[in-house]
């Protein structure tokens, strides 16, 4: 399998501030949301119209240089790391910086320290929408549903279950969990990539591993996976190939499944508004308890992302402009 990429793509805005990890709070969209309906407004000479706010400039939180490498779990003394302790030293490092990641072509994710504010694209992680943006203490999201994008906008705090659960997921710590977490890696190399001095990792997987593909077939799965480690743990690249061998009675061809992932900046990482969020025709996006009619309520009721308990959602049809 593939380990997916991580790249950050520059957005509307960049968000400014102090060095330290901590003030991400701080981060604030260019125009704060209202508790009450929004009228709406088109600003003249901005042919769309945007359901979500433009975010500020982001604090830089660039990670100090080591002076040595931090030093990768080994509890057993015999140079083999797993790869369940590699994706927990990759999460809980990165969650510590701004960052730009990449999945193979299904995901990015630009995100501040600890997931305060954050920009998400794709699908593959285990988000909940296709198009997700936090700035101000706000989440917005986007889904489609046939030819309409439904659109939620709840609270955001740093107490939130959303946010608690979307730290992990971000940073590529699950979807790494399930790519490389059931293999085990040693230390081959130790090289610059991408102007950063990173541990080259290679599985230690010699044979193929029978595994069952259906109740009366069978196939051998062989793995070759790559991961590149930096200073501070974080898995900077990853690639992941499973290849499933069939025996020649089973007339099944075989299988070769890549992914590949990504972390092209770390600290010094920009967030913007998807331009899913901003429509030409506004009746194409509404709330996610609305029916598809042209007229649509100002305010509704629409459930939490983990608990169900109702919180109140501000629709906006064309509050923001560009």
């Amino acid at each position: 399998m593939a380990v997916a990429l991580l790249v950050l793509l520059s957005g509307c805005n960049a968000f400014g501030g102090a060095a330290e990890p901590a003030v991400e709070e701080t981060v604030t969209p260019v125009e704060v949301p209202t508790d009450g309906p929004v009228t709406a407004t088109t600003e003249t000479g901005t042919p769309d119209n945007c359901v979500a706010p433009r975010p500020a400039t982001a604090p830089r939180s660039t990670p100090t240089p080591r002076a040595e490498p931090v030093t990768l779990p080994d509890p057993d003394g015999d140079g083999i790391v797993t790869g369940t302790d590699l994706t927990t030293l990759h999460g809980s490092a990165l969650s510590n910086y701004s960052y730009h990641l990449r999945t193979g072509g299904t995901v990015e994710v630009w995100s501040l320290p600890d997931a305060a504010a954050f920009t998400y694209e794709g699908v593959g992680f285990d988000v909940g929408w296709p198009w997700a943006y936090a700035v101000g203490g706000r989440l917005y999201t986007l889904r489609s549903d046939r030819e309409d994008l439904v659109f939620t906008e709840r609270s955001y705090g740093p107490d939130s279950p959303t946010r608690q659960r979307l730290a992990s997921v971000l940073t590529g710590e699950q979807w790494l969990l399930e790519q490389v977490g059931p293999y085990n890696y040693t230390v081959v190399d130790t090289r610059e990539y991408d102007n950063t001095t990173v541990r080259v990792l290679r599985d230690t997987t010699d044979e193929g591993l029978v595994v069952e593909s259906s109740p009366l077939t069978g196939a051998l799965l062989f793995v070759n996976s790559t991961l590149y480690v930096d200073d501070d743990g974080i898995v900077r690249r990853a690639r992941h190939v499973e290849q499933l061998r069939y025996a020649p009675v089973d007339d099944i061809p075989n299988r070769t499944t890549v992914w590949t992932l990504a972390v092209d900046q770390v600290g010094s990482t920009d967030i913007h508004r998807p331009t899913a969020f901003c429509a030409s025709n506004p009746d194409v996006i509404r709330s996610a308890t609305s029916t598809p009619t042209p007229t649509r309520p100002r305010t509704v009721t629409a459930p939490s992302n983990r608990t169900g308990t109702p919180v109140e959602t501000t629709v906006r049809t064309t509050p923001y402009t560009e």
